[in-house]
């Protein structure tokens, strides 16, 4: 009986060490599911019918912040609050020239999440249809 108990303890004592391991070693969980990560902007089509395809822009996305990014251009800064069907983004110090190569045109952006894979992501607006990749 005192053998059980102490392989019991033992079973224990080793469960919760790797639900510590596990938990610290993730640092930050994803809250967003897939949508957390880096995304390049493969496509902007515009309401007016024109298309773009940015070079080297990135939407890049954790827990409740959003960095939208141009190499060795920009890197804007906002918030994020994404429901599962829509991404709602508020970009607070930026200017709204600095955030139209980026599919948004004003400082609050409501999005739907048209698709939404490990892989792909496409999201609209009123203002464009935003295609991206996981990069």
């Amino acid at each position: 009986m005192d053998t059980m108990s102490s392989m019991n303890t033992m079973k224990r004592y080793i469960i919760v060490v790797l639900l510590t391991l596990i938990v610290s070693s993730c640092g930050k969980i994803p809250i967003n599911g897939n949508l957390d990560g880096r995304w390049q902007i493969m496509k902007i089509a515009y309401a007016s019918g024109e298309e773009e395809m940015p070079e080297r822009a990135y939407y890049s996305v954790a827990l409740h912040t959003i960095n939208l990014m141009k190499v060795d251009v920009t890197s804007q800064t906002g918030n994020m609050e994404y429901t599962g069907d829509s991404l709602f983004v508020v970009m607070p110090i930026s200017k709204v020239e600095d955030l139209l190569p980026f599919g948004m045109n004003g400082t609050e952006q409501r999005f739907g999440v048209k698709e939404l894979t490990s892989k792909h992501l496409i999201l609209q607006s009123d203002y464009a249809r935003l295609e991206f990749r996981k990069f």
